[in-house]
């Protein structure tokens, strides 16, 4: 809504120059009426100390601690850590490949591009993040270059980190 208040300021701005210099009997956009929120809301972020102390009541679930890890300190959207495949990780460079975005739509699971063009990036993580997602890609039976790791749902992620 921040966007969209941001753009109906943008055509008031030019609506009250037409009026002024070009004879508009009036500014449709006052008309209208203000868009979007007054204020965005203030985003909160976890200090190192706050996040290693949440991340220990999590280090008995491997995944979780990886998927947290990633999250944290790769500032991935959860969609996007939750379409990660075995492929995106350079285990030689330390960065993960983020070109996709999952979401589940109608019960089936749809993998998308990123949110917006700029999102598609490569993140550098951590040598010991990418070392213990790789003791976790090696314990997973099976899986394929191309397969999802982490397979689970956000909604799962939001329940274990309250």
């Amino acid at each position: 809504m921040t966007y969209l208040k941001t753009i109906h300021n943008q055509l008031s701005a030019i609506f009250n120059h037409a009026c002024r210099f070009y004879n508009l009997p009036k500014n449709p956009a006052r008309t209208v009426g203000n868009m979007g929120k007054e204020e965005s809301k203030e985003v909160e972020f976890w200090t190192v100390d706050e996040f290693n102390k949440f991340v220990e009541a999590v280090e008995d679930k491997p995944y979780l601690s990886c998927a947290f890890k990633i999250l944290f300190w790769g500032g991935l959207r959860l969609g996007e850590m939750l379409a990660l495949t075995v492929k995106d990780f350079d285990f030689e460079s330390n960065t993960i490949n983020i070109n996709k975005s999952y979401q589940r739509i109608d019960r089936k699971d749809v993998i998308t591009s990123p949110k917006t063009p700029k999102a598609v990036r490569v993140v550098s993580m951590p040598k010991a993040v990418m070392e213990e997602m790789q003791n976790l890609i090696a314990c997973i039976y099976g899986i394929d270059k191309d397969d999802r790791i982490f397979n689970f749902s956000k909604l799962y992620l939001h329940h274990e980190m309250k």
